[in-house]
């Protein structure tokens, strides 16, 4: 990111922690790239700092999560519908109308326009109660009620839609082994997933089939040794007191290539 530059929020209310997170994800990364996919969106703190820090890049974004989607894409194509989307939420929001939005049927969601699916996403997810370890939620089936406003941000959101549309970008909804043909030698592979955490077997394969073509993967420290022990990931941290990320042995001698050009 260009320094000076203001840093983008995240589209919904995400976590500080998680904003800094993104910051040493992105910070972390090459110093040029081809191409670089998201799987597993949440917040995106860390695809908003690397789209705002490489204009020359392509982005894949991806989740299986189709209201995720919904709000990616949404912004992109139609701020003004979910910003409009939002406000008419917020401004009848209560403890009964929490309750109403968030008891919708599967099929009314699906069925919505995509900017009103991602408005409701936003108001749920600035409105709700975080799970018990503090992280915000992705799924709102059992949400309970935790703010008497609404957490969003229209400045942000336009801008969020105008650098997505500077930059070469798909947003499309997906698994995680849905990515993998796409992905090819020396791309760069974020790994920043929601809170509820990946099937930690159907990750480390994912892993290893991005590393056997060649690819670079940055991952968030999903803590109590997670990546502990897998092959050709190790943990680091720029500078001290920085939050620790994985990296792979393709990513370590990126790093170490860029290391001995600036010398």
């Amino acid at each position: 990111m260009t320094s000076g530059a203001r840093r983008i929020p995240s589209p919904y209310l995400e976590s500080p922690r998680r904003r800094r997170i993104g910051g040493f994800l992105a910070a972390a990364a090459p110093d040029e790239l081809r191409g670089c996919f998201v799987p597993l969106l949440d917040g995106g703190a860390a695809a908003i700092a690397l789209l705002q820090g490489h204009p020359e890049g392509w982005f894949g974004l991806s989740s299986p999560n189709a209201d995720v989607v919904a709000v990616w894409q949404s912004v992109r194509d139609d701020v003004d519908g979910v910003i409009a989307g939002i406000e008419l939420l917020a401004a009848g929001h209560d403890t009964a109308a929490f309750a109403r939005v968030r008891d919708q049927p599967a099929e009314s969601v699906e069925r919505m326009p995509p900017a009103e699916r991602a408005a409701r996403f936003v108001y749920l997810r600035g409105t709700a109660r975080p799970d018990a370890a503090g992280e915000l939620l992705q799924s709102f089936a059992e949400a309970q009620y935790g703010r008497d406003t609404v957490a969003f941000d229209a400045t942000g959101l336009r801008d969020l839609a105008d650098l997505l549309r500077a930059r070469d970008v798909t947003v499309s909804e997906r698994g995680l082994f849905g990515v993998l043909p796409e992905v090819g030698e020396d791309d760069l592979v974020v790994l920043d997933p929601p809170a509820a955490g990946p099937d930690a077997r159907e990750l480390r394969s994912f892993v290893a089939a991005v590393a056997a073509k060649g690819a670079a993967v940055l991952a968030r420290d999903l803590g109590d040794g997670f990546y502990a022990g897998w092959p050709g990931l190790v943990r680091t941290a720029a500078s001290p007191g920085d939050e620790p990320v994985w990296v792979n042995t393709v990513l370590q001698r990126a790093q170490a290539g860029t290391a001995r050009r600036d010398w």
